[in-house]
Formats: C-alpha cells, sequence, structure tokens
C-alpha cells in the first residue's frame, strides 16, 4: 500500500508547473504588449464600425461600376466594414482577457489564472486562425466578383 501513495505523490509533484522568473519576465511581457495590441484592436474596431455608418450616408457617386451594382455596392461596403469590426472587437477582447489573466496568475502566483490565461490565449489563436481562413476565402470571392463585374462593364 506504501508503495501506491508513494507514485502517486510523485505522480502529483510532476504534474505541478514551475515558472522561473525569466518565464515570469515572458509571460508579464505578453501580458503587457497584448494589452496594447487589445487597445489597438478596440481602436480598429471602432473605426472599422464607424465607416460601417459613414457608408450608410456618403453618395457613391455615379460610375459605370456603380451603374453595375446599382444599390448593393452600400450594402456590401456597409457589410464588410461591420463584419471586420465586429471581428477586430472580438479578438481585442479575446486578448484583454487572456492578458488580465495570466498578469494576474503571475503577480498572484495563482495557477488558475495562468491556466485560464493561457486557455484564451489558446482561443485567440483558434479564432485567428478561423479568420484567416475566411480572409482567405474572402479575398478569392472579391477577385471572382471584380473579374465579373469587370467583365459586364466592358
Amino acid at each position: 500500500m506504501e508503495e501506491i501513495t508513494i507514485e502517486n505523490e510523485v505522480r502529483q509533484e510532476q504534474e505541478e508547473l514551475i515558472i522561473n522568473q525569466e518565464m515570469r519576465n515572458h509571460l508579464l511581457t505578453y501580458a503587457k504588449w497584448g494589452k496594447f495590441f487589445g487597445v489597438l484592436a478596440y481602436i480598429g474596431a471602432f473605426f472599422m464600425l464607424a465607416a460601417s455608418v459613414i457608408y450608410m450616408f456618403i453618395d457613391l457617386g455615379n460610375s459605370e461600376f456603380i451603374n453595375v451594382f446599382g444599390t448593393s455596392l452600400r450594402f456590401i461596403f456597409i457589410i464588410f466594414f461591420l463584419g471586420f469590426g465586429i471581428l477586430y472587437f472580438i479578438g481585442g477582447r479575446i486578448i484583454f482577457q487572456s492578458c488580465d489573466s495570466t498578469k494576474v496568475g503571475i503577480k498572484e502566483n495563482n495557477q488558475v489564472e495562468i491556466e485560464k490565461g493561457t486557455k484564451k490565449l489558446a482561443s485567440l489563436m483558434s479564432f485567428m486562425g478561423i479568420v484567416t481562413i475566411i480572409g482567405i476565402c474572402a479575398y478569392f470571392l472579391f477577385f471572382i466578383v471584380v473579374a465579373i463585374g469587370t467583365a459586364l462593364v466592358m
């Protein structure tokens, strides 16, 4: 029976995470820069959302390209800027949550908070991967639409 208890204690000791001072400094640097990029994401989201509101009231002119798409071009711009503004906001929020939890976990030596911070960081990476794939597909779709629009104008 004693051997089983000793083995369990050894396993529990190995599961603990040891964070040395250099790792703490790296995590705190991540939290500091992450907050900076979170602020940039919020600013970008604000400008994108402002652009979507501006496109509701702006006159797009009377060119051949506009005549092909009609009023749907205004709607496309509004949806584009609104969608990307929301994506920027979500990304900024996730990185802020990750940085806050990581910073609190390091300052208070709290394993649970560090785990929450790294979990949010993993969520951010998943989110950015999905958004990148969607963005690449949107670029291809955009080029196809522009090519078709240009062919219709000619």
